[in-house]
C-alpha cells in the first residue's frame, strides 16, 4: 500500500469449504471430524463474502455514533410488524449484531491505485486478440508476425527475419521445458518473454517495468487506430451499399453516384452473353 504495508492476496479458483477433516481412527477405518480451525476460518470467510458483496448494503462510517436505546424501542414500538421499514430495521440490528468485516474490496475500488499491476493482464489481452483460431492457446507464427505489423514493431534495424528468428527460439525453448506437446505455437509466457525482449529492444534507457508499460501503451495506441479506421472503413461500404438504390414511389432507380459503375457491368455482362450465345 502507499504506506508501505504488504497485503497477502490469494486467488483460488476452486477452494475448498470444508470445515471438517478426515481421522483415521483405527487402522483402515476413517471418520470425518470437523475442524475448528477450518470452521473459524471459512464461516468468517464465506460470511463476510455475502455481506461485502450485497449491492444493497450501505456503507457505515466506523465513528457513527449508536442510536441510544430509548430512541431504538421507541422506533421499534412506531415500526408495524411485516412492514418494509420493520424488514430493514431488522436487518440493520442483524449486521450490527455481526462481527466487523475481515475482508476488504480490492477491486474495483483500488483498481485506480494498482493500475500499474495489471502489465501482464495487458499483455495477455494483446496475446488473445492474435491468436486467430478460437479455442487453441498457443500463438501461430503468422499471428505474431501479424502482431508485429498491426503493432508496428517492425523497422529497418529489426526485419520481419529478425522476428521469425525470435519466435523460434523462444517458442522452441517453451515448448521444450512443457509437458503438452499436443499444440504447437507459442505459449503466454513465451510471448511474454518476446515482449520483454521487444520492449528492451525498443525502449534501452528505461527501466524494464518503463520499457513494458511504454511498449504496452504503443501498441494498444496503434491498435486502437487500426479498429477507428476499420470502423470507418465499415460505415463507409454500409452507406455505400445503402446510396446503391433508392426506392422511389414508382420503382427502384440507381442513383447518379453509382448508376455509371453498375451499367458498365450490365453492359459488360451482356457482351459476354452474346458472345456466348454467338459461340453457341
Amino acid at each position: 500500500m502507499k504506506n508501505l504495508k504488504p497485503v497477502l492476496l490469494e486467488v483460488n479458483a476452486n477452494p475448498s469449504m470444508r470445515i471438517e477433516h478426515e481421522q483415521e481412527l483405527s487402522p483402515g477405518v476413517f471418520e470425518n471430524v470437523p475442524s475448528p480451525v477450518d470452521e473459524e476460518i471459512k464461516v468468517a470467510v464465506i460470511r463476510d463474502t455475502l455481506r461485502l458483496m450485497d449491492p444493497y448494503k450501505k456503507k457505515k462510517k466506523d465513528n457513527q455514533s449508536q442510536l441510544s436505546e430509548n430512541a431504538s424501542d421507541t422506533k421499534d414500538e412506531l415500526l408495524e410488524p411485516g412492514s418494509t421499514d420493520q424488514l430493514e430495521h431488522d436487518s440493520k440490528n442483524a449486521e450490527a449484531s455481526l462481527p466487523s468485516l475481515c475482508l476488504k474490496q480490492v477491486f474495483p475500488k483500488y483498481a485506480k491505485q494498482f493500475s500499474y499491476l495489471r502489465l501482464v493482464d495487458r499483455m495477455a489481452a494483446l496475446f488473445i486478440r492474435f491468436l486467430g483460431v478460437k479455442g487453441t492457446m498457443k500463438l501461430g507464427p503468422t499471428g505474431f508476425r501479424t502482431f508485429i505489423r498491426n503493432c508496428k514493431l517492425s523497422n529497418s534495424n529489426f526485419s520481419m527475419a529478425s522476428v521469425d528468428i525470435l519466435y523460434i527460439d523462444i517458442t522452441r525453448r517453451w515448448n521444450s521445458m512443457g509437458l503438452d506437446q499436443r499444440e504447437s505455437g507459442m505459449c503466454l509466457q513465451a510471448f511474454i518473454e518476446a515482449f520483454f525482449c521487444l520492449a528492451q529492444r525498443r525502449y534501452k534507457s528505461l527501466p524494464l517495468h518503463e520499457q513494458v508499460a511504454s511498449l504496452i501503451d504503443f501498441c494498444e495506441y496503434h491498435l486502437a487506430i487500426l479498429d477507428e479506421k476499420r470502423l470507418v472503413c465499415s460505415r463507409g461500404i454500409t452507406e455505400r451499399r445503402a446510396a446503391l438504390v433508392t426506392c422511389q414511389p414508382d420503382g427502384l432507380h440507381l442513383t447518379a453516384a453509382t448508376h455509371a459503375p453498375l451499367l458498365n457491368r450490365m453492359t459488360a455482362a451482356n457482351k459476354l452473353t452474346d458472345y456466348r450465345n454467338h459461340r453457341s
